[in-house]
């Protein structure tokens, strides 16, 4: 069954559930943007964590997605997904990673989860775009597969929580 999409405006290191998707380099080095923030209310556990991941399984492939632990976060976990790093983001690699994103959230038993729009801030890819393909493959997902009950969708600034919610309304 399709999931419920829910809007929300702010900064997605406040969500308070079970999971929260960070818009991760495929180096899982967290300096600025949603990693950034996630990383400075989280505390240093959570690039720790990335750290040893990545030394111990080398970076993430472009649209692959890691668990790590939380920190000092409220949500329970972060799934990292890589939709850039050593290249910018693509319509591609945005879907591959929100698909992956809620791969790991299924087989983490997550029932309440937070997504920014992945390659849109940093990446520079257009945030109407991405919004609207990371909609279609979080859809499709929820046709085939089991969905958390809650899937929340960041907008930081007001004008992009709109754009989102202009998107969301007619579509889903």
């Amino acid at each position: 069954m399709p999931p419920l999409i829910r809007v929300e405006e702010g900064d997605i290191s406040s969500f308070d559930g079970d999971a929260v998707v960070n818009a991760a380099n495929n180096h899982l080095i967290m300096g600025s943007g949603v990693a950034g923030a996630l990383g400075r209310r989280g505390g240093p556990t959570i690039q720790a964590d990335c750290q040893e991941r990545v030394h111990s399984k080398g970076p993430l492939e472009l649209g692959e997605a890691a668990v790590t632990g939380s920190g000092d976060l409220p949500c329970g976990i972060v799934i990292h997904a890589a939709a850039m790093g050593d290249q910018p983001p693509t319509a591609e690699t945005i879907r591959t990673a929100t698909r992956n994103a809620l791969r790991l959230a299924l087989e983490q038993g997550v029932q309440s989860i937070a997504f920014p729009v992945l390659g849109s801030g940093v990446g520079g890819f257009p945030f109407d775009q991405a919004a609207r393909l990371m909609l279609e493959e979080i859809n499709d997902h929820g046709a085939t597969f089991t969905m958390p009950a809650s899937v929340v969708i960041y907008g930081f600034t007001p004008e992009q929580a709109q754009a989102l919610r202009r998107i969301v309304g007619p579509s889903f």
